[in-house]
């Protein structure tokens, strides 16, 4: 009777979970068709109209995500010091200097003495850095492959290589990657009222297109990614979120 049971209610939560699965597809592919005939407006009071337009899709979208996001998140704090251990265990040279917290700046580089004009303070190995030839590497290249916005746009793809590295629990960079923040003080975490602040100066412009064009790349990748039959990007599927990307 137990087994019975939990069986129909696997069912069931599976049912749910395609229905919303289902809905978050409409809700992506409705953006990506906005974004995508918003493309080239320049008159900026019709951008701020668009802008209007696809922000309570994308809360939409963003609700859908979050429901399903299983990811458990530490503070950042307790990965510096796992962080600076990876640094040293990989020849990255740093004496002098510690990651500290700034009031109101969060994390970055304190100088624990005196160094003189044109001092060497760091020496990072290409091994830890993350480029695109990593990604070419990696499992990642088979998504690449004949992907024109990716092959444009190194960024994108560096963007979605870490993100997928961050989908891996064993990932090379995860100290580093467990040190990064939630969030970033850029117009792409502007709500309508703090955009409409930057009315009267030449920024609003360019962020209003920067907001449609991030969104128009979530969507577009979206899609390729969980239309994509590759087994090794099913944790990227549940990784890959507007809230990630942006």
């Amino acid at each position: 009777m137990g087994r019975k049971h939990q069986s129909k209610q696997n069912e069931k939560e599976n049912k749910i979970h395609q229905q919303k699965r289902k809905e978050l597809c409409n809700l992506v592919e409705k953006l990506l068709d906005l974004t995508t005939g918003f493309f080239g407006t320049t008159n900026q009071n019709k951008l701020w109209d668009n802008h209007k337009e696809i922000i309570p899709i994308i809360k939409e979208i963003m609700s859908y995500e979050h429901s399903s996001c299983k990811e458990q998140k530490k503070s950042r704090e307790e990965n510096i010091e796992k962080y600076v251990m990876w640094l040293k265990k990989h020849e990255v040279e740093f004496e002098g200097l510690e990651i500290s917290e700034f009031e109101g700046y969060e994390y970055g580089l304190k100088a624990l003495k005196s160094f003189p004009e044109d001092s060497l303070l760091l020496t990072i190995p290409k091994q830890v850095m993350m480029t695109e030839i990593d990604c070419k590497k990696s499992y990642l290249s088979k998504l690449m492959k004949d992907d024109v916005l990716m092959h444009n746009m190194p960024n994108v793809t560096l963007a979605l290589f870490l993100l997928f590295e961050k989908s891996k629990s064993d990932s090379f960079w995860k100290p580093y990657i467990d040190t990064l923040p939630e969030s970033y003080s850029t117009v792409l975490y502007f709500d309508l009222e703090e955009l409409a602040e930057l009315k009267p100066s030449p920024t609003f412009e360019s962020s209003l297109k920067l907001y449609t064009n991030i969104a128009r790349q979530y969507s577009y990748l979206w899609h390729r990614i969980n239309k994509a039959n590759l087994p090794g990007l099913k944790n990227l599927k549940e990784m890959f979120t507007f809230e990630n990307y942006r």
